[in-house]
């Protein structure tokens, strides 16, 4: 073996070693994704529109508007909004990095135009949204500058109302809203904050509406408005601003050179700024039956869409009353049910009844019109299926087993101090005896008859209350002995036997509540977390609240204005230029804890 050959047999040595290295480290290497960068959250960024935005003397039918990247549309129906309204909407589309607005209707001339794209705006990956972008354009020699901003709120619950239409009219009559699409309009953000930018001078009607149907016209009945019940003219005016966040970043440098010109600047805003809207729905819907049912033969049931006001008369059509008495007609607590009881055997007993029944409708101008429905019920008795026939046994069969009027009760084992005794009855009762009614203390096995006091409530026909000074951490026996209660169907109740126990004081939190500059009558409510009504409460000044017995939990206090002193909140009536009855709310929600008295002062004015 030569030299040469040597040298080339090690270099070939060396060679494979060398890939064998890279090979194997390459198999021992842990794969892993490249790590990517700080997660963007800028939204598409505007370098250049064509023609500018704020251009005057405007005439082209195409806008381009150029972003720094590549971006999506969505819900254009809903964000996008043309102020003053187009008859035809601008086509937008999508060109690569490019947004581009085509205009085929006809502009007016010396107009203002506003294409707001609210949130419709966004990057491809990261959904960051182009919040609020406009462009603006005028027909004539200069851009309108006024504006008007404020913020829409439900009218009973306070909450913002989002997505709904901000609209201005010029010319204005008691049917503008229902037949003309408005002047100006503007769309309120997730937050109810809304602004109606570039509008000329001039007086203008103001409105907000929940468009179902998306046409700018109040001409559904489920559609919510709100409105300013006076003109408005917006104008501008010089003020002079003071820039906080220099003066507390001076104040943490402590710069004593703040009180300068640098955090002070004068601006132009607008007069009519920081408006109130309160939406809510009119209450002329019309009145109807929206179910009747007979789900047992005695029980025929009407239910309405919504709480009736006035009597409504239930008339037999195909069978004949014998007596007054044929029947009861019970209500619930919102007044939208009515049950009619059938007394009478001869009449439940029939498989299908027809009735007349004639009750109020109003109309939008809150007018009562007689409304006739004739409504059948059918009854069908189901059949039981067949038992498997047995062999009779020589004992006598045994009697039927006795049916009893079943009674309910509210008491749970760990009964409150404040609250009565109440008793409900499937059926309304036809006679009751209180005196086989009994409560008991049971202390150290010695049980001792209390004197109570029994009732029967006023409005509701199957309910019962017995009322008791109770002793706290204390065990009760309740009995209700056989033949207390009796129906319509003489079918009487059986022994029932309770046993429970009070709460002890101690469980219990109170609030004083001191409430001033009532100027009208009031309704207080007391709240829970989820704002279900416990309690209620009527003043008509300035009152001290003692709300006792309150269990360890967070409460809300809300005030209605109770105008019209009808005992409950009232919507408003555009043609009437009624307004919804005011509301309030306590700033905070209100923490109870057991054995803690709360001492609250509630300027309503502030």
């Amino acid at each position: 073996m030569n030299i040469k050959s040597t040298n080339t047999l090690t270099s070939k040595i060396r060679l494979y070693s060398f890939i064998a290295i890279i090979l194997f480290t390459a198999s021992c290497a842990k794969i892993v994704m490249p790590t990517g960068g700080k997660k963007d959250i800028t939204p598409p960024q505007i370098l250049k529109s064509s023609p500018e935005n704020f251009s005057v003397n405007f005439k082209e039918k195409k806008i381009y508007v150029k972003f720094d990247e590549f971006f999506q549309l969505k819900n254009l129906n809903k964000e996008l909004l043309v102020s003053p309204p187009l008859k035809e909407q601008p086509k937008i589309r999508v060109a690569g990095k490019n947004l581009i607005i085509e205009i085929s209707d006809t502009l007016k001339e010396n107009t203002s135009y506003n294409i707001n794209f609210h949130e419709a705006i966004s990057d491809l990956n990261e959904n960051n949204i182009l919040e609020n972008y406009q462009y603006c354009f005028s027909t004539g020699d200069y851009i309108d500058s006024l504006y008007v901003d404020g913020l829409v709120l439900d009218a009973f619950s306070l909450e913002p109302k989002e997505f709904v239409k901000i609209m201005l009219y010029e010319n204005y009559s008691d049917s503008t809203p229902y037949k003309k699409i408005p002047d100006f309009v503007s769309q309120s953000n997730k937050n109810g904050q809304f602004s109606i930018n570039n509008i000329k001078p001039g007086n203008y009607h103001m409105f907000a509406l929940n468009d179902a149907n998306n046409n700018l016209l109040f001409d559904q009945p489920s559609e919510e408005i709100a409105f300013i019940d006076s003109l408005i003219t917006p104008n501008l005016e010089k003020v002079e601003l003071i820039d906080t966040l220099k003066i507390i970043e001076a104040i943490v440098e402590n710069d004593t050179t703040y009180k300068d010109s640098i955090v002070r600047h004068t601006e132009f805003v607008s007069t009519i700024k920081n408006l109130e809207l309160n939406m809510f729905q009119e209450d002329y819907k019309k009145q109807y039956i929206t179910e009747s049912k007979r789900d047992k033969k005695e029980i025929c049931t009407f239910i309405f869409n919504k709480p009736s006001d006035k009597k409504c008369e239930i008339s037999p059509l195909n069978f004949d009353t014998k007596s007054e008495k044929w029947n009861i007609i019970e209500k619930n607590i919102t007044n939208d049910t009515i049950i009619c009881w059938l007394i009478d055997s001869t009449i439940y007993k029939r498989d299908s009844l027809i009735f007349e029944c004639k009750y109020n409708k109003k109309n939008i101008l809150m007018q009562d019109s007689l409304i006739t429905d004739t409504l059948i019920f059918a009854y069908i008795e189901k059949e039981k299926p067949r038992k498997k026939r047995k062999r009779k046994d020589k004992k006598a069969e045994e009697p039927k087993k006795e049916i009893f009027l079943n009674i309910v009760s509210n008491i749970k084992s760990a009964f409150d101090l404040n609250k009565n005794i109440v008793l409900t009855t499937p059926s309304p009762v036809k006679n009751y005896d209180s005196t086989k009614i009994q409560l008991f203390l049971i202390a150290d096995s010695t049980e001792t008859l209390q004197a109570t006091k029994f009732s029967k409530d006023s409005i509701f026909l199957r309910k019962f209350s017995i009322t008791n000074k109770w002793e706290e951490e204390t065990t009760y026996k309740l009995i209700i002995y056989p033949k207390a209660f009796t129906d319509i169907y003489n079918y009487a109740n059986d022994t029932t036997i309770i046993n429970f126990k009070t709460r002890e004081t101690d469980y219990y939190g109170n609030i004083k509540l001191e409430i001033t500059n009532i100027s009208t009558n009031s309704i207080i409510q007391l709240l829970n977390d989820k704002e279900k009504l416990l309690r209620q409460y009527f003043i008509s000044n300035d009152t001290t609240l003692n709300i006792n017995y309150l269990y360890p939990k967070k409460y809300i206090i809300k005030l209605i204005s109770d105008k019209n002193n009808n005992k409950k909140w009232d919507s408003g009536n555009l043609l009437k230029n009624n307004q919804p009855e005011k509301i309030y709310y306590y700033k905070d929600a209100i923490e109870i804890k057991s054995n803690w008295d709360n001492e609250i002062g509630w300027d309503i004015d502030k």
